[in-house]
């Protein structure tokens, strides 16, 4: 069973996506099996869940943003 308590809180990045600046909130979540991954929420809808993979590249699960912009997200969200 996962231990939600240990995930870290949710926080909030600056990202330039699409040519617009925007806010977005990064909710970190688990899968059952223990595995991180981020929902990423823009004007309070799901825009993407992304994970980093063992190799430290971005992969996005859900969504339909481009491979620049899940790395752009992802960057943020290492820092």
């Amino acid at each position: 069973m996962t231990d939600l308590e240990a995930l870290p809180p949710s926080f909030e990045i600056q990202l330039n996506i699409k040519g617009k600046e925007q806010t977005i909130l990064v909710k970190p979540d688990e899968t059952s099996d223990g595995a991180r991954y981020y929902n990423c929420i823009l004007d309070g809808e799901t825009l993407t869940q992304i994970r980093e993979e063992t190799d430290g590249k971005w992969e996005q699960l859900w969504g339909t943003l481009d491979q620049e912009d899940i790395d752009a997200i992802g960057n943020k969200i290492r820092k």
